[in-house]
C-alpha cells in the first residue's frame, strides 16, 4: 500500500483535498468513490519521518474504540462502522489506516487479521483481543474494554506527566541559576580578588576550577543526561541482558523502585482483568497480558507465573512464588478462587492498586522536592562561601589594622 495525496470533488460540487493510502491510481479512484468522492488528481507521496514516528495518538485510538463500541452495540455492520470512523476521525494517519483496514475486512478477511496488519498501531494485544471478542460474538465488549484500559494508560501517563511538571521546572530553574552564578558571576569575582592578591582556600580554589571548566566545555557538560538517555537505549534494545540487569536495577531505587514495580502490575492487572472478563482462559490471560509488562524483571516473573499455571498449579500458588507480587494482592487474588467469583477479585485487586499507583506518583513528587532544595541549597552555600569568604577574611583584616 502507498500513500496517495488527491484532489477530489464531493456530491456538492466542492473540491476537497487530502490523502489516503491504496495500492494503485485504479484503487486510489475506487477507494474515493467508496466515500462519495469523484477522483479529479492524484499521485503518490512519501510520508515525512517524523509522522511516522510519532503514529496515532492515544486519544485517537480510545475515540477509536468508543465509536466502534458503540456502532456495534447498536448493530451498525462491521463495514459501515469502519467506514464511519475512518470519515469521521481528525487524524489523517488513523484515516489512512482504518481506510486499509475497511479494504481488507471488504476483501474477506476479519477484523483482527486486519488490524494485525498495523502492529506499530495495533499490537497484538489490542488484535488478540478483539480476535477473542469475534470468537465470543462480543466485539462491542472487546471494544469497549479497550477503550477503558486506554483511557487508564492515559490517565497514568497524565499523573505521572502532571506530578512531575512542578520538580523538572524546579531543576531547570536551579540549573539555569547555578550556571549563570558559575559562568558569570565567579569569573568576575577570580578576577578581582587575583588582582588583588586574596589567598584562595581550597573549596574556594576547588570552585573557580570547576567555574573554568563549565565556561570552556559547557557544549559538551550539559547534554550529558541526554547521551547517557540514548546510549541505554540503544544497549537495551540490542542486548536482553544489560535490559534485564538495568530493569532490575531500577527496581532497586530507593524512591523510583516502588511506583515502576507498582505501574508494571496495576498495568498487567488491568489487563489480565479484561482478558478475563471477554471469557479468556486464564493461560492465555497470562500469555497475551504479559506483553503489556515493560520491565523485563517483572516479565520474567509473569512467565513463571504462566509456566507453573500451566502444570496444573493454582494462580494463587504461582503468584506467590513469584515473588514479585503484594501479599495483599495474591489474598485477593485467592479468595477469588475459593469463591469462584474472581472477577470481583480483580476489581478489587485493581481498585487497590490504582490507589498504590496514586500514592506512589504523589510519594515521588513529596521525595524529589526537599531533594531539590537540599541540592540548590548546598550547590549555592559552596559558592557563596567559597567566593564571599575570602572577600569577608580580607576586609576583617583590614579593619583589625
Amino acid at each position: 500500500m502507498s500513500v496517495y495525496a488527491y484532489r477530489a470533488m464531493n456530491e456538492l460540487g466542492k473540491t476537497v483535498r487530502g490523502k489516503i493510502t491504496a495500492a494503485n491510481d485504479m484503487d486510489l479512484e475506487a477507494r474515493l468513490k467508496g466515500i462519495g468522492l469523484d477522483l479529479l488528481s492524484g499521485r503518490e507521496v512519501r510520508e515525512s519521518k517524523t509522522f511516522n514516528f510519532f503514529g496515532v495518538k492515544l486519544k485517537d485510538k480510545i475515540m477509536f474504540c468508543v465509536h466502534m463500541e458503540q456502532l456495534d452495540r447498536a448493530g451498525v455492520p462491521i463495514l459501515e462502522a469502519l467506514a464511519d470512523v475512518r470519515d469521521s476521525t481528525d487524524s489523517p494517519k488513523l484515516k489512512n489506516i482504518v481506510g486499509d483496514i475497511f479494504e481488507s475486512v471488504k476483501s474477506g478477511n476479519l477484523l483482527s487479521e486486519a488490524m494485525a496488519k498495523h502492529p506499530k498501531t495495533f499490537d497484538s494485544v489490542f488484535s488478540g483481543l478483539i480476535s477473542a471478542g469475534e470468537k465470543t460474538g462480543n466485539l462491542h465488549e472487546a471494544f469497549a474494554n479497550l477503550g477503558n484500559h486506554l483511557k487508564w494508560t492515559a490517565d497514568i501517563r497524565r499523573k505521572v506527566r502532571k506530578a512531575m511538571m512542578m520538580p523538572i521546572f524546579t531543576l531547570l530553574v536551579m540549573m539555569a541559576s547555578v550556571a549563570i552564578l558559575m559562568v558569570v558571576l565567579v569569573p568576575q569575582l577570580t578576577e578581582f580578588m587575583k588582582n588583588n592578591g586574596f589567598d584562595l582556600p581550597w573549596h574556594t580554589r576547588a570552585l573557580i576550577a570547576t567555574s573554568d571548566f563549565m565556561a570552556a566545555w559547557w557544549w559538551l557538560v550539559l547534554p550529558i543526561p541526554v547521551y547517557i538517555f540514548i546510549i541505554v537505549k540503544i544497549l537495551k534494545r540490542s542486548f536482553y541482558g544489560f535490559a534485564f540487569q538495568w530493569d532490575k536495577l531500577m527496581l532497586k531505587l530507593p524512591i523510583f523502585g516502588p511506583p515502576f514495580r507498582k505501574i508494571d502490575m496495576a498495568r498487567f492487572t488491568h489487563f489480565f482483568s479484561i482478558l478475563y472478563t471477554s471469557g479468556i482462559d486464564i493461560l492465555d490471560c497470562l500469555k497475551v497480558g504479559q506483553q503489556v509488562v515493560k520491565n523485563k524483571v517483572l516479565l520474567d516473573s509473569v512467565q513463571t507465573v504462566r509456566r507453573i499455571v500451566g502444570e496444573g498449579n493454582s494462580l494463587t500458588g504461582a503468584l506467590r512464588m513469584s515473588n514479585q507480587f503484594p501479599n495483599l494482592v495474591i489474598r485477593m487474588f485467592k479468595v477469588g478462587e475459593d469463591s469462584g467469583n474472581m472477577k470481583e477479585a480483580l476489581e478489587h485487586v485493581n481498585f487497590f492498586l490504582d490507589r498504590e499507583v496514586n500514592d506512589a506518583v504523589d510519594n515521588i513528587v513529596g521525595a524529589i522536592k526537599p531533594a531539590l532544595t537540599i541540592v540548590a541549597g548546598i550547590l549555592l552555600s559552596w559558592i557563596i562561601i567559597a567566593m564571599f569568604g575570602p572577600l569577608y577574611d580580607s576586609f576583617s583584616k583590614i579593619k583589625g589594622m
